[in-house]
């Protein structure tokens, strides 16, 4: 028998025993990969505590909100209005986005 068949027999043992009834992480995806940016992270929360978080932040969160938004839309007159909305902000993210790029390269 291969490793990959025990491991297989195990994990059915166990769920047909019903021992990961009460795992809190059952069914859940695995927490995201540490990486190594954890020093950008701390930065963020700083500069987002004192209030000063960059513009292009801002705008990849209320892209999120938007996007939220254009998915409760019921109607398609609150759809296309949500949609246009979407797509100004991204189109100001990408615009700022392209300002920093040539300031940083020149």
């Amino acid at each position: 028998m291969s490793k990959n068949d025990v491991t297989e027999y195990l994990i059915a043992k166990i769920k047909t025993d019903g021992l990961l009834d009460g795992y809190k992480r059952a069914r859940k995806p695995k927490p995201p990969k540490q990486s190594d940016d954890t020093f950008m992270k701390a930065g963020y929360r700083i500069l987002e505590e004192t209030g000063a978080l960059p513009r292009e932040i801002e705008l990849k969160k209320a892209i999120a909100e938007q996007y939220e938004a254009l998915h409760a839309a019921q109607t398609a007159e609150e759809k296309e209005e949500q949609f246009r909305k979407l797509a100004e902000l991204q189109m100001v993210l990408g615009v700022e986005q392209d300002a920093r790029r040539k300031f940083y390269t020149d």
